[in-house]
């Protein structure tokens, strides 16, 4: 199904009247999808030029994050609170950035890895900079209305407690819709509410997971090769480690 709805657009893309078109894919699960050359061959069969790129971000954010969003969501039911045993569940490898350049490197296609910030949630420096490194314009309409939809610690611990008291009726088929919908609707409710504080990381939650990807992120600066010297690169690096913000 993905790959008829990717030629339509490929397809749409090649009848405009205009010398040049660029069409970008989202996917946040890429990092983990199965046969990757394959999904690279079918890319690279559709289009003249690939590009696949990927955002780093520090990994004590992307695993706080991650964990958030499967607390969010009705088809992650083991993740009904923010927690550290929520964290610890999602460091397995997830973030091995090494891992992620290695799968997506090969012959007649680029790969481009752009490092992320916490700052950018709050400014379009993320785009300024995918920008730079790839040479495609972002519309300003594309990220003028953009908005964090994070929720507070205390918001994910309501939405994880009403899943966790609809877990029972999961496994019954017309319950489940009834369920699905229940959440969503209290979800939708609680994601319009003024974001409270924010779940933040302990010291010892935090330095677990650097710990825990040490060696990976080195790999990883290993790989990156005379990339890692740019500015940009050298902040990353050096924010991995740098002591919490208060």
């Amino acid at each position: 199904v993905i790959e008829r709805r990717l030629e339509k657009i490929v397809a749409k893309a090649r009848r405009r009247n205009v010398p040049d078109v660029t069409v970008v894919l989202v996917a946040e699960a890429l990092n983990v999808a199965p046969f990757p050359d394959y999904i690279v061959k079918r890319l690279r069969q559709m289009s003249d030029k690939l590009e696949i790129v990927f955002f780093a971000r520090a990994q004590s954010a992307a695993v706080l994050s991650v964990t958030a969003h499967r607390v969010q969501s009705w088809i992650s039911p083991t993740f009904i609170r923010p927690d550290n045993d929520g964290i610890v569940r999602g460091t397995r490898k997830r973030f091995q950035y090494d891992a992620y350049v290695n799968r997506w490197s090969g012959s007649g296609h680029t790969l481009t890895v752009i490092p992320y910030f916490e700052d950018d949630r709050k400014t379009d420096g993320l785009m300024a900079r995918f920008t730079r490194y790839t040479g495609i314009a972002v519309p300003q309409s594309a990220t003028a209305t953009l908005k964090n939809a994070s929720l507070g610690k205390d918001q994910l611990t309501r939405l994880g407690e009403l899943k966790r008291k609809l877990s029972p009726v999961r496994s019954i088929p017309l319950l489940s819709s009834v369920a699905e919908w229940i959440f969503s609707a209290a979800r939708q409710r609680i994601q319009k509410e003024t974001q409270g504080p924010r779940w933040t990381l302990t010291a010892h939650e935090r330095r677990e997971i650097i710990e825990r990807y040490r060696e990976s992120n080195a790999r990883f600066k290993k790989l990156l090769g005379s990339a890692s010297r740019r500015d940009d690169w050298q902040r990353w690096f050096a924010e991995l480690d740098a002591p919490l913000k208060k």
